[in-house]
């Protein structure tokens, strides 16, 4: 073989271990970030479930406050008829 065979055989190998090598890293980092995304992400998604739950808590007692509100008027309203009925 000839130097020029050689030196390009060579220069070969290198570039395609430099390739793999630089294939490897981005597979890496690429993995890195999407565990970081993943991660980020569930984060993400227990906030709003915590906040969903504050949300339908404050709803619920918002509802209690509601209907006892519209009860004490209902036994008002039936209180004030009786009285109305009563005085015929």
């Amino acid at each position: 073989m000839d130097n020029q065979v050689i030196t390009t055989i060579i220069s070969t190998g290198g570039a395609v271990i430099v390739g793999l090598g630089g294939m490897w890293i981005t597979a890496h980092q690429l993995g890195k970030r999407m565990d970081d995304l993943r991660d980020g992400l569930g984060k993400r998604i227990d906030d709003h479930g915590k906040r969903l739950e504050r949300l339908e808590d404050s709803f619920t007692a918002f509802k209690d406050v509601v209907n006892s509100k519209l009860a004490a008027m209902d036994l008002e309203i039936a209180r004030i008829l009786d009285k109305i009925g009563g005085a015929k």
